[in-house]
């Protein structure tokens, strides 16, 4: 078997983790490690590989490992629960414009692959000033929690989840895998208060070109953006303006103490298998992280495929 060969079955098999057949532009998009690759060579190897027709079965336009026929009609399902979380999303994120130090919103996570549940919930990247970190995320939890849309407790399903935030001049995530290069490559951004913050993002995380071999091949969800409203962008810019100053540099101060001293004291935060990262840079809140044993599960397929060399993934640097 060829490295294309073993490439293709890599992606294939870290898809299968995830329940999810993949079409032949998708292996292109999340092709896992080889370079200088065109799409034309992909379908030609799907096509007439004897190695990989051994391993690998088509229908309907997906591929698919042997004998997982089944996860085309799971995947069938999850886009159709997708598509109506999607409706849910937006309109809660569109009321986000109001937030002051908001300057992008992406769904992340399993909405994001449309590969969602439906008790899942929705999992977003916010971006915020520089220096309001703290009073973006406080502002944003408050006003989740009162239109009844954050996620706490046993209440996920259509629930924001809030977990993870950056500054728009930190914007490289410091945690390196191939869970993290996959989840990342499928981020979309529907709220850009900032014009070309996402693609400022991508740049800044050009590290996921080590893991998958087209980072970015494009930009998704052009059709799902939401359209800037005027009304909601003086609301936000009247606010900033009240809390840019001196005054504004007191309440971040205080939220800071505040919310650092919560999480700190939360036994999540130290929870083995996830990690929790409270900074002015970065917030993330990841304490049951899928990574480990999604990466677990795609090593142990690797070796059943007999590629025990491309095996031996690890996780980003998730407490032991």
């Amino acid at each position: 078997m060829n490295d294309l060969e073993k490439s293709i079955l890599a992606t294939l098999a870290y898809y299968d983790v995830l329940d999810r057949p993949l079409t032949g532009w998708e292996i292109f998009k999340y092709l896992i490690r080889i370079k200088n690759i065109k799409l034309i060579n992909i379908l030609d190897v799907l096509e007439n590989s004897s190695e990989l027709n051994k391993l690998i079965n088509q229908k309907n336009g997906f591929f698919f490992l042997k004998n997982r026929e089944v996860i085309i009609k799971e995947r069938i399902e999850r886009n159709k629960i997708a598509s109506r979380k999607w409706k849910k999303a937006r309109r809660i994120i569109k009321l986000f414009q109001v937030i002051p130090f908001i300057r992008m919103v992406a769904i992340s996570g399993s909405l994001a692959m449309d590969n969602t549940k439906e008790n899942s919930d929705i999992d977003l990247l916010i971006i915020t000033k520089t220096g309001r970190i703290w009073t973006c995320r406080g502002l944003i939890t408050v006003f989740s929690h009162l239109i009844g849309k954050r996620r706490h407790g046993n209440l996920t399903k259509d629930r924001i989840c809030l977990n993870h935030y950056l500054t728009e001049k930190s914007l490289k995530i410091p945690y390196k895998s191939l869970y993290n290069a996959q989840t990342y490559s499928h981020l979309i951004s529907v709220l850009e208060i900032k014009d070309n913050l996402y693609k400022k993002f991508q740049k800044s995380n050009k590290w996921i070109n080590n893991y998958l071999s087209f980072y970015p091949v494009e930009e998704k969800g052009y059709l799902r953006k939401i359209k800037l409203n005027y009304f909601f962008k003086s609301i936000r810019e009247f606010k900033e303006f009240i809390l840019d100053g001196l005054i504004g540099n007191f309440i971040e101060f205080i939220l800071k103490k505040i919310q650092q001293r919560r999480i700190g004291k939360d036994p999540l935060t130290y929870q083995s298998g996830g990690r929790v990262v409270f900074s002015n840079k970065q917030l993330e809140f990841h304490p049951n992280s899928p990574e480990k044993w999604i990466l677990e599960k795609y090593n142990q397929r690797m070796k059943e495929l007999g590629l025990k060399e491309l095996g031996n993934e690890k996780d980003s640097g998730l407490i032991k």
